[in-house]
């Protein structure tokens, strides 16, 4: 069903917001990944393509270099992560994108594809890891998976095999390839990698529907398989979910964006604590204590107590609230450094931050500030429901994406980049995209 699903799949019956949203999308991972390509683990990883070498078969963003198909998938993958920036879904459970974006272009380039044929092999990705996420449900994050590079093989294996233009025979095959692949563990959160596990899932999936189009065989029961994924991976799946997430037409249009540089778990408090400073007037030297009120499952993704890095600060609810509280740019990508997490002020803030769950089942985070002199302001929040006011979001995105990449491909291009990707379905060829993500004046070495 679902390797039918794939391979029957075309832009013409997708809905309209879809599309919309898969464009805003797409800029966004972009923006992202140019920011990312400047950070550490995107150093290593060049390092490492330029060492190895290969066919100069896809662009690395931000870059001179070009790599394999495999190569770029890989790098850019991990660059979009790097800052935890990147958007999120709730029906999978994690970053939807940032799999499947670079597989997308990367084979995409190479195959001269247009506008609309990547456009749908986005979504119909983006569309696995969401059923697949329906199908596993919360067991599969619960007990330690990281649902972007688990999920995410998937979906970047569905993208490609329908840019390949693979039948359902060989998409089972694809996603076979790319399931006893999958993989990614929570307990990396903080280190490098996070973000390798959203590169290895694009750089998997790709090469599983590569090899799929060869013949390549595999299980054709990968999911349900009694020692398949679901079986091993996932204690709380269930086909009858599965079967009702098939019903959905598309799910890009439910995507999720980050407009703070941390995780997304840690963006209602940020959010409840700076409509708390924005709304109320109280001396920030009389507040007694600060509860942060999350669903229990936060405690196990973004609840550092004391963070000693800029990394581990994306995962720190305490701190972020502390950030948020002081009037410190949780937006900024460069905010997130080692010293952030020394500042004598943010520590004394930080420390009367109390994480606690909910008693039972609220998606809402609720932050209450207590001062010395008695009084109480309370705020609740909860980011996780998509915007339906896509102009106003193509209007934020756009300028989230001019921030991020103008430093790194020149503000010609950038702005290039967004008038592409609005009427991204009339291109021809995304070949052009492509060549304006370069950046001639950078080196490996740099």
């Amino acid at each position: 069903m679902l390797a039918q699903r794939v391979a029957s799949s075309d832009y013409s019956r997708l809905p309209d917001d879809t599309t919309a949203v898969a464009k805003q999308a797409i800029l966004d991972f972009l923006g992202v990944t140019l920011a990312g390509i400047n950070e550490p683990l995107s150093r290593i990883l060049r390092e490492e393509i330029s060492e190895q070498g290969g066919n100069q078969q896809a662009q690395l963003f931000g870059m001179h270099q070009r790599g394999t198909l495999v190569q770029a998938a890989l790098l850019n993958g991990a660059a979009g992560h790097a800052h935890d920036y990147d958007d999120v879904h709730n029906a999978m459970s994690g970053h939807p994108t940032v799999p499947v974006a670079p597989a997308v272009l990367a084979l995409g380039e190479h195959l001269h594809s247009s506008g609309k044929d990547l456009i749908n092999a986005f979504c119909t990705g983006i569309d696995v890891e969401c059923l697949l996420g329906r199908y596993a449900g919360p067991s599969h994050y619960a007990s330690g998976w990281h649902n972007t590079g688990t999920l995410g093989t998937f979906g970047a294996a569905a993208a490609a095999a329908r840019l390949y233009g693979l039948d359902t025979h060989a998409t089972t095959a694809a996603l076979g390839i790319a399931g006893t692949q999958a993989a990614g563990l929570k307990g990396q959160f903080g280190t490098m990698c996070k973000p390798l596990h959203a590169g290895h899932a694009a750089s998997t999936g790709l090469q599983a529907a590569s090899l799929a189009r060869r013949g390549f065989s595999s299980s054709g029961d990968i999911l349900e398989n009694p020692q398949g994924f679901m079986a091993t991976q996932a204690q709380g799946a269930s086909i009858e979910r599965f079967h009702e997430a098939l019903a959905v037409p598309a799910y890009t249009q439910d995507i999720c964006f980050k407009y703070h540089a941390a995780c997304y778990l840690t963006h209602s408090a940020i959010e409840a604590t700076g409509s708390l400073v924005h709304s109320n007037r109280f001396d920030p030297n009389d507040i007694d204590s600060i509860v942060v009120e999350v669903d229990k499952g936060h405690l196990r993704v973004c609840n550092i107590a004391e963070p000693d890095t800029g990394l581990q600060a994306k995962f720190s609810l305490r701190l972020t609230t502390a950030m948020a509280l002081t009037g410190v740019d949780t937006s900024s990508i460069a905010v997130y450094d080692d010293e952030l997490t020394r500042d004598p002020q943010l520590i004394e803030y930080r420390d009367k931050v109390q994480v606690r769950a909910h008693d039972g089942y609220n998606p809402d985070t609720i932050v209450t500030i207590n001062t010395r002199s008695g009084e109480r302001f309370e705020a609740a929040c909860n980011v996780a429901i998509p915007s339906r006011d896509l102009d106003a979001q193509w209007h934020k995105l756009s300028s989230k994406f001019l921030t991020l990449a103008s430093p790194v491909i020149g503000s010609a291009n950038a702005a290039s980049v967004v008038d592409f990707c609005r009427t991204l379905e009339d291109a021809d060829s995304v070949a052009p995209l492509i060549a304006l993500l370069a950046n001639p004046n950078r080196t490996p070495s740099q």
